[in-house]
């Protein structure tokens, strides 16, 4: 009976312990709060996997502070600071049954209660609070842009965030209430390259191919180099992924070209999946012979925000090789992508060249016009023909001057370590480049500056670079890596077939230039036909004048003074060719613009603008006095050879600054090979010496 007694207490103990616990409980954490005086939130950055996966109705959330994010969410969640929120009400018109947490019109802001979270959240103040609230998220003040200074906030679970003040829970009204809307981060993906379908021939394929179009992963490869004539079009393809669930403000591809490439105007065409974008309606587009920039408008923008799933955007363009690329440097045009949740200011920067002493200006200022005390900025030096950066080893020596590829400006000027990223020199409010070469284009480009801005670059004239930076705090811009397009040249030097001493470089001889097989001739259509026709004929008229002159007289002042006058007007036509010539085509020699190239006082001609490849030389007109070549010889342009080989013959008579030519011989004659005159002499000639030899004969018969 004792035991049976025993036995009855302890399971009654056991059972009111079970029926006890819970009020324990509650008894432990009573809330005596009348109302919540505080709610923080905490923006919360979860992968896309786990944002997918999480349960806003997860059990063990009621409305405290979280003791661990990482146990409740996720191994890899974080809170993260630099997000703008805002408290708003429920405006009073609105009945209860009609609430709509996303509805804008239908909430009005709190005043004061607005903010960027920190790494502990934001807190809002909300003693005596009652009714429904929202938590909004304003990504246009945001500042977050991950750690890569390259993302946007995309995905979210409870954003907005709805609340009913005063907070209540199972144990009573929360005093001091947390809140944790949740996030993913993104960033858009681009690429360019030449489209895929081209007739381009590869010099240098680099890493990425010359057929395959743009593709993500080559983002950041070295891309092909082709080889194009002045004239050709290059067409382009530009892809960019834009993540789902975006909330983009700021969408602008802005493309700028090198001298040597000129955007042809109407041909961009931007798609998102298949369909077109309409011009002013979805995007608005300025264009420049130099390139162009292509910015979403609102419309747009609603085309590629808020989709479940990521969208591509596809630009294909065209541009044309002109006749200011200088042979042997590539052509390149370099686009960037500038996005963010806000409005923006940024652009690509220019190719720009150095002014006649071979300087470079970088000016920075703000477009408040001040520089706060201690503001820097970084930029360096990069070669816009080839995308490298520029090492002293390609400049020209200048005294007293020491390169330095990346160089910082600000505020005020400070000594420090050259090359040194953490204690830089810091030098004032400017800073020039010096010992750049003349031919080429270059860009200064931003790679460090106060946390915050964009960098708008704005065209000035050679030697100048102007950059105005805007307070912002959208994303830095992509720049996916740019292919080229370069051509080349030919030297030809002009001389009897004599060597040593008696060598001569002859003057007034004529060529076409043809194709490798020597059936198609070269011919340039001309921005203005008239100015290379005048340059032309006056180069004619000093060829005749020379040849017009005796043979003693050629080698005399005469002469000289002739000859001179033939390379002023060669070097004249020249320039006239090159700036005119916006296209080469291939045609028949009859053809009008058909392409001729004569040799100067000292024998010396030129071909620019072609692409690699073979072609050959078909002689017009020969110098006078030398018989004319039956043969055509063959060249090959190709790096190099425009400055040609010490193998050559020296292109400038007497120094070697203009490299080397490829030598054309002619054999020297002494009978005449045009009529006339000197033609009839030699019949006559003729005829008399066959009738002499036919007496001869007949007297030789009588006599036997």
């Amino acid at each position: 009976m004792k035991h049976k007694i025993l036995s009855f207490l302890t399971a009654l103990a056991m059972v009111l312990g079970i029926v006890v616990q819970p009020f324990a409980k509650a008894n432990a954490a009573p809330s005596n709060a009348t109302t919540t005086n505080t709610v923080t939130v905490h923006k919360i950055l979860l992968t896309e996997t786990a944002l997918k996966n999480h349960d806003v109705n997860k059990k063990g959330y009621d409305g405290n502070k979280i003791p661990d994010i990482g146990t409740f969410f996720d191994a890899e969640a974080k809170e993260i600071p630099g997000v703008y929120f805002k408290l708003q009400k429920l405006k009073a018109n609105i009945q209860e049954d009609q609430v709509d947490v996303n509805n804008n019109d239908q909430w009005e802001d709190v005043n004061g209660q607005e903010g960027l979270t920190t790494e502990d959240g934001l807190k809002f103040t909300t003693t005596g609070f009652e009714g429904k609230y929202r938590i909004v998220e304003d990504l246009t003040k945001s500042t977050y842009k991950g750690e890569d200074g390259q993302s946007v906030l995309t995905g979210s679970k409870a954003v907005p965030t709805l609340l009913t003040l005063p907070l209540v829970n199972e144990d009573g009204i929360v005093a001091d209430a947390h809140v944790y809307p949740k996030n993913t981060e993104n960033k858009p993906e681009i690429d360019k390259n030449f489209a895929k379908e081209n007739d381009l021939k590869v010099v240098e394929d680099g890493e990425a191919g010359s057929k395959v179009g743009a593709v993500y992963e080559n983002y950041q490869k070295k891309k092909a180099t082709v080889t194009a004539e002045i004239g050709k079009e290059v067409p382009y393809e530009v892809k960019t992924k834009i993540p789902a669930n975006s909330k983009l403000k700021t969408a602008k591809w802005d493309d700028k070209m090198t001298s040597g490439l000129t955007f042809k105007k109407g041909s961009l065409l931007i798609k998102v999946g298949q369909d077109n974008l309409e011009k002013n309606t979805d995007y608005k587009l300025e264009e420049t012979d130099e390139g162009f920039v292509a910015s979403l408008t609102e419309t747009g923008l609603k085309k590629v925000n808020e989709k479940t799933e990521a969208v591509e955007v596809t630009l294909t363009y065209t541009a044309t090789v002109n006749s200011k690329s200088v042979v042997d440097i590539p052509e390149a045009n370099d686009i960037m992508f500038h996005y963010g949740n806000k409005p923006g200011f940024g652009t690509t920067p220019y190719p720009t060249k150095p002014n006649e002493n071979g300087e470079l200006t970088i000016n920075k200022s703000w477009d408040d016009g001040e520089w706060a005390e201690g503001e820097t900025a970084t930029f360096k030096l990069v070669d816009a023909n080839t995308g490298e950066d520029v090492k002293e080893s390609d400049l020209d020596k200048v005294d007293n001057y020491t390169f330095e590829g990346t160089v910082t400006i600000g505020s005020t000027s400070r000594d420090g370590i050259p090359g040194n990223p953490k204690n830089p020199p810091v030098y004032g409010k400017t800073y020039t480049w010096k010992g750049l070469k003349k031919d080429k284009q270059y860009k200064a480009v931003e790679i460090a500056t106060t946390s915050g801005s964009e960098s708008e670059f704005k065209k000035g004239a050679d030697g100048t670079i102007t950059v105005v930076n805007h307070r912002s705090d959208n994303p830095k811009p992509l720049n996916p890596t740019e292919p080229k397009v370069v051509n080349g040249g030919k030297k030809f030097v002009k001389t009897n077939n004599k060597s040593g001493d008696q060598q001569e470089r002859l003057a007034g001889a004529e060529f076409y230039i043809t194709n490798e097989d020597g059936s198609k001739y070269l011919v340039a259509a001309k921005t203005s036909p008239e100015a290379v026709k005048t340059a032309k004929d006056t180069l004619n008229q000093k060829v005749a004048d020379y040849n017009n002159l005796s043979a003693e007289d050629q080698k005399g002042d005469k002469g000289t003074t002739a000859k001179a006058a033939i390379d002023k007007a060669q070097e004249d036509y020249n320039k006239a060719f090159k700036e005119n010539a916006n296209a080469y085509t291939w045609g028949e020699k009859a053809d009008e613009n058909v392409v001729v190239v004569t040799s100067d006082g000292q024998g010396r001609f030129e071909i620019q603008g072609l692409a690699y490849g073979k072609y050959k030389l078909e002689e017009k007109t020969a110098p006078k006095g030398y018989a004319a070549r039956n043969d055509k010889p063959e060249f090959t342009v190709e790096k190099g050879s425009y400055a040609g080989v010490d193998s050559e013959l020296q292109y400038n008579k007497d120094n070697k600054d203009a490299g080397y030519g490829k030598q054309i011989e002619n054999k020297k004659v002494s009978i005449p090979q045009t009529g006339g005159i000197g033609s009839l002499i030699f019949v006559v000639a003729g005829i008399a010496i066959m009738g002499l030899a036919a007496y001869k004969i007949q007297a030789n018969k009588k006599e036997a």
